[in-house]
């Protein structure tokens, strides 16, 4: 069973082209494209569109043949008009900044909310986009002198909403890798195995399975048998899985998954310039998979996907994996703090916020979240927690109420 479906078949009207539909099928979350002649008149005229063999190592091209039906299927929009997807391409960007502030601007006139980072070796972006505005974004990345023919189809969330409250846009790396991961790193690139070939790829005897998120993604949801190093951040994950693979014989199978593929990306491209031969990765990450899952009903994935926005993760199957750090009853449901200068992220029962005031239950936060907004402005609080604390519940939770020196 899983915990979400479409009972009823929808046909949803796709964004700006009259009389073509998205067709969702019954129980699943699947869509089939059906292109009526009217929708050819309006797509591109037909021209070269080539690209490098990977996906995400693009060079420039020309304008693709039918922008129309680049990222079809379309999706489901959330109750809001928004969908959520996810993006990321790695090329000589110049002038970033620039670059950096025509996003700001011209998505943002868009409607377009999310975060995005730019550097010089490309773009990663996560974004939610009112439903009606998919082909404008399309087109405008397949017109930019900049972006054209590198941006492969969206990898679209499995569940749709407005998952940003505003667009940032920044200059920072792609991925904190604590390396310096450059394009000519980035062209050792690892195999990409489709979603529907991935369980095949998990019987491989002697397969190392590697899931490159934090601990706390794969606290709510994995893989069986996969390895998450228990660090802090993907820097001192890289670190680790690097010395774990440098025993294994060059040849030995590694298999790689993250949320939406591009750690992997990063991850597999440095293991294979360390000489590693066999290093493949779930394309498109669990985002990916997860579509997978919706449209066969099969899975080798359990429980859900993290995701780094407001609605914190995304059902693949119905599985929970995880209890509440508060009483420790069954639950997946990661939030934070609801005192902002405490943030803290952990896993809470409906019953525990109901008691707690959606806080962590410390006395500070359950008085400070019931402030008004100009209030916990005015009297607003240093962070409370070091990283690590923030995100490892277990180091701070005692009797289903956060600890913090800083109380005493």
């Amino acid at each position: 069973m899983f915990r979400r479906g479409v009972s009823v078949a929808r046909r949803v009207v796709a964004p700006r082209l009259r009389g073509t539909h998205v067709w969702i099928q019954p129980q699943l979350l699947y869509t089939q494209w059906i292109k009526p002649r009217s929708a050819i008149r309006l797509t591109e005229p037909a021209r070269r569109y080539t690209t490098h063999s990977s996906l995400y190592l693009r060079t420039h091209t020309d304008l693709p043949p039918q922008l129309s039906t680049m990222d079809a299927p379309y999706p489901v929009p959330g109750s809001d008009g928004f969908v959520t997807l996810s993006f990321y391409s790695f090329f000589s960007l110049q002038s970033i900044q620039t670059t950096r502030s025509h996003l700001q601007a011209q998505w943002e006139a868009l409607g377009i909310v999310g975060r995005v980072y730019v550097s010089n070796e490309g773009i990663n972006a996560q974004l939610s986009v009112p439903f009606a505005k998919i082909i404008d974004l399309r087109e405008w990345l397949e017109h930019s002198t900049v972006f054209r023919g590198r941006i492969s189809r969206f990898n679209w969330a499995l569940e749709h909403s407005q998952a940003f409250k505003a667009l940032h846009v920044r200059v920072r790396p792609l991925v904190a890798a604590g390396v310096e991961v450059g394009l000519d790193v980035l062209a050792n690139e690892p195999e990409y195995v489709e979603p529907k070939d991935w369980g095949k790829e998990l019987d491989t005897p002697d397969a190392l399975v590697l899931d490159m998120r934090n601990t706390y993604e794969y606290r709510v949801g994995r893989f069986d048998n996969a390895v998450c190093p228990d660090v802090d951040t993907f820097r001192e994950e890289l670190d680790q899985v690097r010395t774990m693979c440098s025993t294994r014989p060059r040849d030995a199978p590694i298999l790689m998954y993250c949320t939406g593929g591009i750690r992997c990306s990063v991850a597999g491209a440095v293991l294979r310039g360390d000489g590693l031969t066999n290093v493949k990765t779930l394309r498109g990450g669990v985002i990916a998979y997860g579509q997978h899952v919706r449209k066969t009903q099969e899975s080798r994935f359990r429980g859900k996907n993290f995701t780094f926005d407001k609605r914190r993760g995304e059902v693949v199957t119905s599985e929970i994996l995880a209890k509440c750090d508060q009483c420790g009853s069954e639950c997946d449901t990661f939030v934070n703090c609801a005192h902002t200068s405490c943030n803290l992220l952990f896993i809470q029962c409906p019953g525990c916020a109901e008691k707690h005031k959606k806080t962590c239950g410390r006395e500070l936060c359950v008085e400070r979240a019931q402030l008004s907004h100009e209030e916990r402005v005015k009297q607003k609080l240093p962070p409370q927690w070091s990283h690590r604390e923030r995100v490892r519940p277990e180091l701070v939770f005692r009797d289903g109420v956060a600890h913090n020196p800083l109380d005493n």
